[in-house]
């Protein structure tokens, strides 16, 4: 690895749109040590010419993941879900491109190569097998670690689920069921940092990483402001006698205050570990990437209005509100 690092000191790395070299970064391509054969392989490469269209009508600009070589990609990127007790892969290419990137899966305990944490290992240059195991049922997301305050604002994360043995429709082994799942996953968006480039700020410039001020509040990679009440990527329709599971994740840099609409969630577990009983809330005030297992059971059938606030980090002042559904008939 340290004869790429010193080869990248001397020539610098060009990130697109012709930034200063990435001082940085540590890229390399190892063998994956003590491979295996997986239970399941995802594959996933980079996009980064995306952009989403907010409720206003203006596009900003995103970056992910793409499924199995795929050019173009989607916002979030495409989920993984694997069982309990698999072997995983996650075959990353990042052949042939001008910037870095990882994927780190948030949550789980790999070894240091398969961590994806660029400082910590090294910034995939080329292609790159992670192999973990999904030791624990939950909701986990995954996101790139490569000057990693930009490139997830950029949209670079996705939904990481671990079904118990029984599979879908049981929360953990032993645990709770479910008829309906929802994955929400709420972020904010500074519109001014989108025209970065990759390595924006590794050499030292000031390009405002240190200062968010969002402009754009979304639920699953839909604007709140309007189009998230009733988007069925996020919006939520059930049937009376039937439980709801949000995966809620907050995907973030700001904390964030969910309130359920009058209804009330029990809550079965948090960051992947299911808690010793659960507990019963109409809101949560949570922060930057926690993850909660919310159930819910209405009796009475109705419009259910769930707001998603994101608070100043000092003041706790709501800067932003998104909002969405759950209609139970």
């Amino acid at each position: 690895m340290f004869q790429y690092l010193e080869k990248y000191r001397k020539e610098g790395r060009k990130g697109s749109g012709g930034s200063s070299g990435a001082c940085y970064v540590y890229p390399d391509a190892p063998a994956t040590p003590g491979i295996v054969t997986p239970d399941v392989t995802f594959e996933r490469s980079v996009y980064m010419n995306g952009s989403v269209t907010m409720d206003d009508g203006n596009s900003v600009r995103v970056w992910g993941f793409t499924e199995g070589g795929m050019m173009a990609g989607q916002f979030p990127s495409p989920a993984m879900r694997v069982t309990e007790g698999q072997i995983v892969h996650t075959v990353f290419s990042n052949n042939g491109m001008m910037w870095l990137h990882t994927i780190h899966h948030h949550g789980i305990e790999p070894s240091t190569e398969n961590d994806g944490v660029g400082h910590y290992s090294f910034d995939v240059d080329g292609t790159y097998t992670y192999q973990w195991k999904a030791a624990h049922a939950g909701t986990y997301f995954y996101h790139c670690h490569t000057n990693t305050v930009l490139h997830a604002e950029m949209g670079m994360y996705g939904a990481l689920i671990i079904d118990p043995p029984e599979g879908p429709g049981t929360l953990y082994a032993g645990g709770p069921s479910y008829d309906v799942e929802a994955v929400w996953a709420c972020d904010e968006f500074d519109s001014s940092w989108h025209s970065l480039d990759w390595d924006a700020g590794t050499c030292g410039a000031d390009v405002g990483l240190n200062d968010l001020n969002p402009d754009y509040f979304l639920i699953t990679g839909v604007d709140g402001a309007q189009s998230a009440l009733t988007d069925p990527r996020v919006a939520v329709s059930m049937n009376r006698g039937q439980r709801l599971l949000v995966r809620y994740i907050n995907a973030g840099y700001l904390p964030q205050r969910i309130t359920f609409g009058g209804l009330s969630a029990e809550v079965h577990g948090s960051d992947g570990r299911p808690f010793p009983r659960p507990v019963a809330v109409t809101s949560l005030t949570t922060h930057s990437a926690e993850r909660y297992d919310c159930i819910f059971a209405p009796s009475r059938a109705g419009t259910y209005e769930v707001t998603v606030e994101y608070l100043d980090w000092v003041d706790g002042s709501v800067l932003g509100v998104a909002r969405t559904r759950i209609e139970v008939a």
